[in-house]
């Protein structure tokens, strides 16, 4: 039995789309495969019981058989974080020790979700590098290029993982740094002992957030279009420029959110115009009766909210990064992207998996 453990060495790089892409072609070449995710720090209430709600998303897409209290052993709750302040936590290791050794029986591989980066969880004895020295486990790291920073963190877990590192993928990758990439980074992590198993492209669907997940993150109350909350949002657009200035740069975009003062009418009817997919209106300011009524013939939703411009910003930012499994397009063609871009076959090697 082999074991594979997917980290990154910071948080929002696209881990749980890879583990899902990896698993669906796992189980296509009939590899008898177990999953878990050992160490998770987003508690949701499933099945009546608890577990990370990352995990809770691979473990449905997967349709796995696997007890709920097993998916995630290492559930760092609210409750565990004030004790552990005060003293050391005892039996989180010997329980995600005892899970790994259920869930391997019988299988050929088991593929682990790493929980942010490698460093999270050291406050706990948990952190990445330490679960991996513990379960004996191969690592694929799984990060954006960033500069040369980006190089500086994936020598820097070469350096402390050892022969225990088995490869990279390359994320999220942008069209215009794809020569880039290909032809100096990847001799260059090759040349210091980094295979480099595959390089993802950047693609609008796979940052895209649904409506639905925008209001219930900001709490937003919705004036109208309820039927219109499953619409994919690809670009978030400041509405804080001319009015003349914002149509023009709202044209060149497409599938936009436009987040934007309650007190501009003038920039709210702009982005009903150009078919905005929703409005949000920040700083719990409500729009006049005429901007509601061109927003409901038009089909656009428009969202009160009570944060400030940034701060909405930037908290529908980091939505796009996570991956939810009701949006099905966007599962679909992550999956399509790690096939076609993951060189499996090189994978196999590394772990000694015939297929």
């Amino acid at each position: 039995m082999k074991s594979l453990y997917v980290a990154s060495t910071s948080g929002y790089s696209g881990k749980n789309l890879i583990v899902l892409g990896l698993s669906h072609r796992f189980l296509e070449d009939n590899i008898k495969l177990g999953y878990f995710k050992p160490v998770g720090i987003s508690p949701v209430k499933a099945r009546g019981g608890f577990t990370d709600k990352d995990a809770w998303v691979i473990y449905r897409a997967l349709d796995l058989e696997v007890p709920i209290e097993d998916l995630c052993p290492g559930l760092i709750t609210h409750d565990i974080m004030m004790e552990a302040y005060q003293h050391d936590i005892e039996g989180l290791e010997e329980r995600i020790t005892t899970v790994f050794k259920r869930i391997s029986e019988g299988k050929d591989l088991v593929l682990m979700s790493g929980s942010g980066s490698l460093a999270s969880g050291k406050f706990l004895n948990l952190s990445g590098f330490q679960v991996v020295e513990k379960l004996d486990s191969k690592v694929i790291l799984v990060d954006q290029y960033e500069k040369e920073f980006f190089l500086d963190a994936v020598l820097d877990a070469r350096d402390r993982l050892g022969e225990r590192l088995i490869g990279l993928i390359i994320n999220n990758v942008d069209a215009e740094l794809r020569d880039m990439v290909r032809d100096h980074i990847v001799p260059f992590l090759q040349r210091k002992g980094v295979p480099v198993l595959g390089i993802i492209p950047h693609h609008t669907v796979l940052g895209a957030v649904m409506v639905e997940d925008i209001v219930e993150r900001l709490g937003a109350d919705v004036l109208c279009c309820k039927d219109k909350l499953e619409e994919l949002v690809e670009n978030f657009l400041i509405g804080g420029m001319q009015v003349d200035k914002f149509i023009e740069y709202a044209r060149k975009m497409r599938n936009n959110a436009v987040i934007v003062g309650g007190d501009r009418s003038d920039v709210q009817l702009a982005a009903i115009e150009t078919r905005a997919k929703c409005i949000i209106l920040t700083g719990n300011l409500y729009p006049n009766e005429i901007v509601v009524s061109k927003a409901e013939m038009n089909g656009v939703p428009m969202l009160v909210v009570r944060g400030d411009t940034y701060t909405v910003a930037k908290t529908v930012g980091d939505l796009s990064r996570k991956l939810r499994l009701r949006e099905r397009e966007k599962v679909e063609e992550g999956v399509r992207l790690i096939d076609e871009g993951v060189d499996f076959d090189r994978l196999y090697r590394l772990l000694g998996i015939k297929v």
